[in-house]
C-alpha cells in the first residue's frame, strides 16, 4: 500500500514538471501531415519547420510548393526528385541552404527567384536546363556550381545576381554562358535594388509554357531616340532602360572620359556603380578630394591591391568592393558615415582579420571608427568606445549574441548590421534605443529576436507545447490521483 501511494504521489509530481517542460526536439521533426502529395508530385508543403527533408516518395516538386514560406532555412530533397516546376520556392526569403538530389534533371522557371538568403548552389550533374529567372534577384547569391553536362541556361536565369560567381569547367556550356552574363552585368545601367524591392511574379501561362519571347511580347515596345533613356512596365513596376552611348562619363579620378561602355553617368563628388567592375588589370587607386559616395560594386571583383580614400568620404554603398581579393588594407576616414552591406565582404583586408592571418587584436575590426566586422562568439558583446558606425553585416548570423551593449560614441548602425542575430537585451549608453536610431533598424531587431521580441517568443513557444505536453500530463497526473484514492479507499 506504501508502495502504491508512493508511485501515486510520484506521478503528480512528474506531472507538473511536465507541464514546465517546453516541447522536445523529436516534436521538431518534419511531420508526413505537412506534405500534401499525389501521384509522386508535391503538392503542398504546410509545414512551420526551418529545415525540411523531403519525402522519398515524391517525384516532382509541384508548381508553388513551397511559395512565399518564410520559415524555412533549409531543404534537403532526395534522390527521387527528377523536377522542380514553376516557382516552387519563390519568395522563400529565409531559405539559406538547398541540398538537390542527384537525379533532379531540371529547374523549372521562377524555382528560386527572390530567395533572398540564398548564398550557394551545387547543380547535379543530371540537370540539363535551367528556366527563366530560376534564381532571378537572390541578392545575397555568391557561388554556383554548374556541371559540364547542363546544356540549356536561360539568359536571364540568374537576373539581379550581382554578386554571383559561377563554377563551372573551361570551355563548357556554362563557361560561355557565365562570360556572357559577366559582360552583361557590366553593361546594365539601371537596375532594380534587390535589397530594397521584389520583382513581381509573372502569371502562369494556360499551357505551362514560357519563352522569352513569350513574355517579352507582353511588354510595350520601348521608345529609343536621342533620349537618356526609355521606360518598360514589368507587372507594376516600371524598368528603366538607360542609353549609354548619350551619357557623359567621369572616372574616379575626375577627369572627363568618352568611355560608354555602361554604368551611370559620374560627377565629381561620386565614384559611379561597377566603374571598374571586374577590372583586372585595375590595380591602384588614389579617389579624388571631391569624391563624397562610392557607388554599389565599383570596385567589386576587381584586381585592386592599393586604395587612398579622400578625408570627407561620407558613403560606401552596397557591395563596393566585393570580392577585391588582393585588397588587403583599408584605411576609412573619419569622415564615412555610412558603409553599407558586403562593402568589404571577401577583401583580403576583411578575410585575413577574420581567419586570424592578420595581426589585429580583439575580436573587432575597426578602421576610421567604423566597426567593419567582428570575429568573438561570446554572447554578450560591448563594442568598443569610439565605434562611431556599424557597418551593415558587421554582425550577421551571429545568433550566439544575446545580449549587446552599444556606447553612447556611436551615430550611426546599418540596417542590416545585426542580420541574421537574435539578440535579446539591447544596452545603450547613449540613452533610449529607440529614440536614437530610425524605425526601420528597431523593427529589423525585434523581427530577428531583440528587446521586447523575446520575451513574445517565448509566450509562444509555452503555447506551442499544448497539444502533447499537456495531455501527457493531465494522464499523469489523474493516474497519480488514482493511485492516492486507492490507498484511502
Amino acid at each position: 500500500m506504501k508502495k502504491r501511494r508512493l508511485f501515486g504521489a510520484f506521478m503528480m509530481i512528474l506531472a507538473l514538471i511536465v507541464m514546465l517542460l517546453p516541447a522536445a526536439e523529436a516534436d521538431a521533426e518534419t511531420s508526413a501531415s505537412d506534405f500534401t502529395i499525389e501521384n509522386g508530385e508535391l503538392i503542398k508543403y504546410k509545414g512551420t519547420e526551418k529545415t525540411v527533408s523531403v519525402p522519398k516518395t515524391v517525384t516532382v516538386i509541384g508548381e508553388s510548393a513551397f511559395e512565399k514560406n518564410t520559415v524555412v532555412e533549409k531543404i534537403v530533397l532526395p534522390n527521387s526528385v527528377t523536377q522542380i516546376n514553376a516557382y516552387a520556392f519563390w519568395g522563400c526569403e529565409n531559405l539559406k541552404s538547398v541540398t538537390l538530389g542527384s537525379g533532379l534533371t531540371s529547374v523549372g522557371d521562377f524555382a528560386f527567384m527572390n530567395c533572398s538568403g540564398l548564398e550557394t548552389m551545387t547543380i547535379p550533374k543530371n540537370v540539363r536546363s535551367i528556366g527563366i529567372q530560376a534564381f532571378a534577384y537572390c541578392e545575397r547569391f555568391e557561388d554556383i556550381t554548374i556541371p559540364p553536362e547542363v546544356t540549356d541556361i536561360r539568359e536571364d536565369a540568374f537576373e539581379g545576381d550581382y554578386l554571383l560567381n559561377i563554377h563551372c569547367e573551361e570551355g563548357s556550356y556554362a563557361d560561355k554562358y557565365a562570360k556572357d552574363f559577366y559582360e552583361r552585368q557590366k553593361d546594365i545601367s539601371v537596375y532594380h535594388d534587390p535589397v530594397q524591392e521584389e520583382t513581381p511574379k509573372l502569371d502562369v501561362p494556360l499551357d505551362g509554357v514560357y519563352s522569352g519571347d513569350s513574355i517579352q511580347s507582353s511588354l510595350p515596345q520601348e521608345i529609343i531616340g536621342e533620349v537618356f533613356g526609355s521606360t518598360k512596365v514589368v507587372g507594376n513596376q516600371a524598368v528603366i532602360l538607360m542609353q549609354n552611348s548619350n551619357l557623359p562619363v567621369i572616372d574616379s579620378s575626375s577627369q572627363i572620359s568618352s568611355d560608354s561602355s555602361g554604368g551611370e553617368p559620374e560627377v565629381p563628388w561620386r565614384v559611379s556603380e561597377r566603374t571598374h567592375y571586374r577590372d583586372e588589370d585595375f590595380t591602384e587607386c588614389t579617389v579624388s578630394s571631391d569624391v563624397r559616395e562610392i557607388g554599389r560594386f565599383a570596385y567589386a571583383r576587381s584586381g585592386l591591391r592599393d586604395i587612398v580614400l579622400p578625408d570627407g568620404l561620407e558613403t560606401i554603398e552596397y557591395a563596393a568592393f566585393y570580392h577585391c581579393d588582393f585588397l588587403a588594407d583599408v584605411e576609412l576616414p573619419e569622415t564615412v558615415t555610412a558603409v553599407s552591406s558586403k562593402a568589404f565582404a571577401h577583401t583580403a583586408w576583411v578575410d585575413n582579420f577574420m581567419n586570424g592571418r592578420d595581426q589585429t587584436e580583439g575580436d573587432f575590426l575597426i578602421s576610421g571608427g567604423v566597426l567593419v566586422a567582428y570575429r568573438g562568439n561570446m554572447d554578450e558583446v560591448l563594442i568598443p568606445e569610439g565605434v562611431r558606425i556599424i557597418a551593415g553585416e558587421a554582425f550577421a548570423d551571429h545568433n550566439e549574441i544575446k545580449k549587446l551593449s552599444i556606447p553612447a560614441s556611436v551615430q550611426y548602425i546599418d540596417d542590416n548590421a545585426f542580420s541574421g542575430c537574435g539578440i535579446e537585451e539591447i544596452d545603450y549608453a547613449g540613452g533610449d534605443f529607440s529614440d536614437k536610431f530610425d524605425d526601420m533598424l528597431i523593427e529589423e531587431q525585434i523581427r530577428l529576436g531583440a528587446m521586447d521580441a523575446a520575451p513574445a517568443y517565448a509566450s509562444n513557444a509555452a503555447g506551442g507545447v499544448f497539444p502533447f505536453t499537456w495531455i501527457a500530463a493531465a494522464v499523469l497526473f489523474m493516474g497519480g490521483s488514482a493511485c492516492m484514492l486507492w490507498k484511502i479507499r
